[in-house]
């Protein structure tokens, strides 16, 4: 009878032995994280905000999404020496696949092939004169861009939580459309082939202020609907780079 009792005090002694087992080696255990959620602070210069998940399925490896929410913010422009306030928003996606270099998990160089889409408006009003003709300019602009690359980086995990993400160098080309309108609303005539000249020359000056379409476009004047169009069909290439900051889990 006695040994089941000093039997049976014992247990809850394995118990506690066992548990200190346990949080020794919970506390030795490397941390490895598996997924990362993000926030670039760029995007908001393009008129979006945008937020980034990555998910570590094998070593080494990952799939990221990034999705860019619309947020408008406004462009100072120039129009005919009168400043131009323009209203810019966007949304975007990429999709890419990540391979790392190093041996850590979601840590260190990597390079990532991507997918993205960008759709991109803005709006304004510019005021000016044609031949000492007033002038008020309703602007819109629409732009929309399917392409692939493949960027370079290097992400940073600091505390084990903390992420830093520095991608520095993203080639890609983009299939991209353009279509721009500028309508005056004045009360009065039609343009003349005068006005209407002078018209397309200050709609090029506008739009070299705005570099993914600066030189690129085709300007058409509409004189009798005193309007000028400006379109572009084509490939783009450009270069991604940014920064992101985050939490690991």
């Amino acid at each position: 009878m006695s040994m089941k009792i000093v039997a049976v005090k014992k247990i809850p002694f394995f118990f506690l032995l066992f548990f200190f087992i346990q949080s020794i080696y919970a506390q030795h255990k490397v941390f490895e994280p598996k997924i990362t959620l993000k926030w670039a602070p760029t995007g908001l210069i393009l008129g979006d905000a945008s937020f980034q998940g990555e998910y570590s399925f094998i070593k080494k490896s990952s799939l990221t999404a990034k999705i860019g929410v619309p947020f408008s913010r406004t462009y100072h422009a120039n129009f005919d020496g009168h400043d131009v306030d323009m209203s810019m928003k966007a949304f975007s996606f990429l999709a890419g696949y990540r391979k790392y270099l190093s041996k850590q998990m979601l840590k260190g160089f990597y390079v990532e092939p991507f997918f993205t889409y960008a759709h991109h408006t803005s709006d304004g009003i510019g005021e000016g004169d044609l031949s000492n003709q007033p002038i008020r300019m309703d602007f819109t602009n629409g732009y929309n861009g399917v392409g692939v690359g493949v960027q370079l980086g290097s992400q940073f995990i600091i505390a084990k939580r903390l992420v830093i993400d520095l991608f520095f160098f993203g080639p890609q080309i983009t299939s991209s459309s353009n279509n721009f309108r500028a309508i005056d609303y004045n009360d009065s005539p039609a343009w003349n082939n005068i006005q209407a000249d002078e018209a397309e020359q200050d709609i090029r000056k506008f739009l070299n202020q705005f570099p993914f379409i600066k030189n690129k476009v085709n300007v058409h004047v509409d004189k009798p609907n005193k309007t000028v169009t400006a379109d572009f069909n084509g490939a783009l290439v450009g270069v991604r780079f940014g920064v992101s900051f985050g939490i690991a889990f």
